[in-house]
């Protein structure tokens, strides 16, 4: 019923287009205003349609129209025009000058400056995010993203602690250390934070939400491989933030939106504003702030509610007996004028508070060149609050200081930063750009409303448990040149870049990691003359009291760092039109890293063009990932539930001597190869279709090791005194793991059209259907009996079937005069969820759900109420589709109901109503 409806709603917007209007061709001349010359390659489209024309050598161009009523033409360095076609057949237009010649269209994955989505000879994606923020219930980048492109998709990390405060992103199935991005096509930073559960374990990923949405013009996905052209990550794919660079306009949008029960309030509110520089230079500033508020847990109202013992001993461990039943637990509950939504967790997304600064500018000099600047600074405070630590669980409470138990929350206080600077002209008939990227990520991790269980009724309820950062710089020179007399023009390429990078680990204060029952014991030793005398024989704890602040363990010493390295590339990228039908291109790059060596990976590409209405395009590229600085130095100590028993566990970093006593070999390069095919379709004006097939290849991925448990008295000595030196009972490593094929196919497609009446419509189709498979698995000499652990099945679920492989976008969309309307349907396929039991060797148990997919429905109406102010309102998951219900593993320790489990669309928050108000002042 839901998908019909959906259909009924997009075929509304528009089923009355002037399909077999009567087709004209118009041609003209076009000139440039200054000087008479005839302008060669202007574009030439009919407004609110795709299809465009270019103007030959002699400045001619012929269109043919259908319905529309102004030609656009533009033009770089040149003013777009808009012409009325009337009756017409004939339309000579003359183009002037504009005020800043300072921004070439150059789409991400070319460096040649004419390349477009349709004529590149891999696949990309062109996201107009000012168009889709005035449709879009969303409000973040990355929950914009998610509902628009098929092959993107983001979530909240489900391991929680800092992981939840940032969403980062992935393509195509692949780890979210699989992905580069750029910012007006330079490399940006990453985010410090490693992400556990969820789409990246044991990996850092980007943090595209510490851009603001309103300083976004555009961004293009490059769905292929592109290390060769732009260095490690770029093995899934590229994503391109295109920032604002208008002049003498403001804009101002709010954006509230609100869940179901009245929870979860989202706000989103910013500014941007283009100023003139001199004559033909300009600054585009943005201003952003917004708000989450605290959310419910997802469901209804009786969802994940707690039905176990509260107040007995050994809470949240254990059910209702003879001897302590429930009667008993609801007396005591009644007694302290409470009930049990009060040992509720909280919903999926932290409470936080966020602003966001950001520019562009760009000045011109003399002779041709121009200075340019962009950058930014974010400042974000989200508040990740755990599991309800109950009154009754003597391991992590104390009653003395917490009689009802307490809620932990973790204030997570995240800076970033990044600055970048360049000049770029042409010296002879070479461009030349130099430029140099900064950019860092810091969080700083506050603990409140917690205890350290170990140190009794001495804790204190705050802890600083530390903080950790990591930057990077780039210094860049790019050269490139366009020969058209070589066959039908000639592209070329290179350059260098030297680039360094930083991590950085603090310590918290004591409290936050301490285990204090901790006792010294000691052996006895003999002399040869028979005397005897104690040998330190390490520590061991007394009174088995949780360690540490609760909700997360600070950062010990023991475990800061402060390192660094350097990376220098070089690379060449070709592209040759061979015929004006035939394009072929390649890529070579080289990269040395100072810790591991040299890396090079090459690329090949070609399109061939048999009509406007059918290419054919393939690609074959070889690429890499460099292990993160924090994948080599990241520690911390950290709380999971198996069984719904909590279990404290540590992983400790790659340098790590006990990482060396079990055998853990140093980690190495990711190395990938990557293959794709597909067809481009542009079977009239208005129609674009693309459809492409894909293979990736990944060998040797980093991952996180299973659990090492505490029990097992085979493992070296080195790792049985990490156990007890941070109180804990299970651990895991950083390892190149395993191997992965990845197959898939993705289509998209638009058909735009204009409407008797003026209005104009579109409808959008996009999908993308992937499977990821396990090739092989990497098990150290010496560690053969831990072939299950090293590599276990709940890490095969995550980079298998823990996201949806099929996914698919239908979106249509009207606008008449005043009026906007929107509706759009998103398919997420289904997901697999697994949860381990226990650390059993040589193979632990686990449980398997798999939950089925689901329809998210959107709809909204814009009106402009005047010439400057648009108000919008609609309704994101208008069905308020949540997903299957959780089902607890048979024999597992049952204390809350049941609620939804699954989060194939990044959000479980259901039905969202929102409003938005936006003004543009020119």
């Amino acid at each position: 019923m839901k998908i019909k409806l959906l259909l009924i709603l997009l075929l509304g917007i528009g089923v009355f287009p002037e399909i077999f209007a009567q087709q004209r061709t118009i041609s003209g001349l076009v000139t440039s205003a200054e000087d008479q010359l005839p302008l060669p390659g202007v574009s030439i489209k009919v407004k609110g349609l795709d299809g465009t024309a270019t103007t030959n050598k002699d400045g001619f161009y012929k269109i043919t129209v259908k319905n529309g009523r102004f030609l656009v033409a533009s033009y770089i360095g040149y003013k777009s025009s808009e012409v009325q076609i009337g009756t017409a057949t004939t339309i000579n237009i003359r183009l002037e000058q504009a005020d800043n010649n300072l921004n070439e269209l150059q789409i991400v994955g070319s460096r040649n400056a004419n390349r477009t989505k349709l004529n590149s000879p891999v696949p990309v994606d062109v996201i107009d995010l000012k168009s889709l923020q005035q449709y879009s219930p969303q409000a973040s980048v990355t929950q914009l993203l998610q509902y628009v492109s098929p092959s993107f998709h983001s979530s909240v990390s489900g391991g929680g602690d800092a992981a939840s405060a940032t969403s980062t992103v992935q393509l195509k199935g692949l780890g979210v250390d699989q992905v580069l991005v750029l910012v007006n096509g330079k490399r940006r930073h990453k985010s410090s934070n490693i992400s556990w559960g969820g789409l990246g374990n044991g990996a850092t990923g980007y943090d595209l939400n510490a851009i603001p949405v309103g300083s976004i013009d555009r961004i293009e996905i490059l769905r292929d491989g592109a290390a060769a052209q732009y260095g490690s990550d770029a093995i899934a794919g590229v994503i391109n933030i295109v920032l604002k660079s208008n002049v003498d306009e403001l804009t101002i949008s709010t954006l509230e939106s609100i869940r179901r029960r009245g929870d979860g309030l989202t706000t989103r509110t910013n500014a941007n504003v283009g100023l003139k520089l001199g004559a033909k230079g300009f600054l585009n500033v943005t201003g952003e702030y917004a708000t989450q508020a605290v959310s419910l847990p997802a469901g209804k109202t009786g969802d994940g509610l707690y039905i176990g013992p509260a107040y007995g001993g050994g809470a949240n461990t254990r059910g209702f007996d003879q001897i302590y039943t429930k009667e008993i637990d609801d007396a005591i509950i009644a007694s302290r004028g409470i009930d049990r939504h009060f040992f509720d967790t909280r919903g999926s997304t932290n409470k936080s508070k966020d602003g966001l600064l950001s520019y562009n500018a760009a000045v011109p000099l003399n002779n041709g060149f121009e200075v340019y600047s962009f950058g930014g600074i974010s400042h974000r405070n989200s508040q990740f609050t755990a599991v309800y630590r109950l009154p009754g669980w003597t391991e992590r409470n104390n009653t003395f200081v917490y009689p009802d138990g307490f809620l932990p929350a973790m204030d997570n206080i995240i800076t970033d930063l990044s600055f970048a600077v360049g000049v770029k002209g042409k010296i002879k008939e070479w461009n030349v750009d130099i430029s140099n990227v900064y950019g860092r990520n810091a969080f700083d991790n506050l603990i409140s409303n917690s205890l350290n269980a170990s140190l009794g009724q001495k804790t204190p309820r705050t802890f600083n448990a530390g903080s950790y950062n990591a930057s990077q710089n780039s210094g860049s020179i790019d050269f490139s040149r366009k020969f058209d007399k070589v066959l039908s023009g000639l592209n070329v390429a290179f350059g260098g870049q030297y680039r360094v990078e930083t991590y950085q680990i603090k310590a918290g204060e004591e409290g936050s990691y301490s285990k204090a029952d901790l006792s010294p014991i000691y052996n006895v030793e003999y002399t040869t003359g028979g005397i005897p005398y104690l040998v330190a024989a390490g520590s061991t704890p007394l009174n088995g009291l949780s360690p540490g602040s609760q909700i997360h363990a600070g950062f010990r010493p023991s475990n800061e760092v402060d390192a660094k390295r350097s990376i220098s590339a070089a690379y060449a990228d070709v592209e040759l039109n061979v015929t004006k039908n035939w394009l072929v291109s390649g890529a070579f790059r080289v990269e040395n890293y100072a810790d591991f060596g040299s890396v090079s990976t090459y690329k090949a590409a070609t399109r061939y063009s048999f009509a406007k209405w059918l290419a054919i395009r393939g690609a074959f590229n070889t690429g890499f990932r460099a292990p993160d600085l924090a994948q080599y130095y990241y520690t911390e100590t950290s709380t999971t539930f198996q069984n719904g028993v909590a279990i404290d566990q540590v992983t400790a970093n790659n340098v790590n001597p006990a990482t060396k006593a079990l055998g853990i070999p140093s980690l190495q390069p990711e190395k990938s190869k990557g293959y794709s095919a597909g067809i481009t379709s542009q079977p009239l004006q208005n129609i674009e279709l693309t459809l492409d097939a894909y293979q990736i290849d990944i060998r040797d991925r980093v991952g996180n090791t299973g659990r090492f448990s505490a029990t097992d008295t085979n493992l070296p000595a080195d790792v049985r005194a990490l156990f007890v030196q941070t109180g804990t009972v299970q651990a895991k490593f950083f390892y190149n793991s395993f191997s992965t094929r990845t197959k898939g196919v993705e289509f998209t497609g638009s058909y735009k059209f204009l409407l008797p009446n003026g209005a104009n419509a579109a409808f959008l189709a996009g999908g993308n259907f992937q499977k990821t498979r396990l090739t092989k698995v990497n098990t150290p000499k010496g560690l053969e009996a831990y072939r299950y652990i090293i590599f276990d099945e709940s890490e095969e679920v995550r980079v298998t079937s823990a996201i949806p492989a099929t996914k698919i976008t239908l979106q249509g969309t009207y606008n008449f005069k005043k009026l906007s309307l929107l509706a759009r349907g998103v398919y997420f396929g289904s997901v697999t969820a697994v949860s381990q039991l226990n650390a059993s060797f040589p193979k632990p148990d686990y449980y398997y759900q798999v939950y089925n997919p689901i329809w998210v429905v959107d709809v909204s109406a814009g009106y402009r109420i005047t010439p400057i102010l648009q108000a919008t309102v609609g309704v994101n998951n208008l069905f308020n589709e949540l997903g299957d219900y959780a089902i607890p593993a048979p024999g597992s320790n049952i204390t809350r109901t049941p609620s939804p489990g699954a989060v194939q669309s990044g959000s479980n928050a259901g039905l969202q109503p929102f409003i938005r108000l936006s003004a543009n002042f020119k």
